[in-house]
Formats: C-alpha cells, structure tokens, sequence
C-alpha cells in the first residue's frame, strides 16, 4: 500500500509536512532572502509553513526547492 502524504498547500506552495519531519538543518529558513518559510516544532515535530503575508513576496527562484534536501516543498 502507498503512503499517503500530507500535502499543505498555499496560494502556490505546497509542503508535504510528513518529509518535514526528518529534517534537522532547516535550510528552507535560511535559503530564502524573503523570509517566507518558518520551521515549527523544530525540537520535536519540525513543519515548514509560510510566513502569513509574505507568500506574494515569492519571485519563484527555487532556491527552496533546491535547498530542502527531502526535496518537500513545491512551487506553481
């Protein structure tokens, strides 16, 4: 059977949390000089979310696609 990934999907990012959940460096934090990821729970459960208000400040550069290494965040 296939797993099942959570998928969380803002205006144009999408995020599967279930591959946040391994991480321990956060690039994706420091990775955009927009400041538009924030790591929750990055001690027990780390979940990459989107910065209210700053998703529309995304020029679509990819550098956080290709920065998280569990490869967990898409852009449209």
């Amino acid at each position: 059977m296939k797993k099942q990934h959570h998928i969380e999907s803002y205006k144009f990012h999408h995020i599967d949390t279930d591959k946040c959940k391994k991480c321990t460096h956060f690039f994706c934090e420091d990775a955009c000089f927009r400041g538009i990821y924030q790591v929750i729970n990055k001690d027990t459960e780390p979940k990459c979310s989107i910065v209210q208000k700053r998703e529309d400040r995304c020029v679509k550069c990819h550098i956080c696609t290709t920065a998280c290494k569990f490869k967990a965040i898409t852009i449209d």
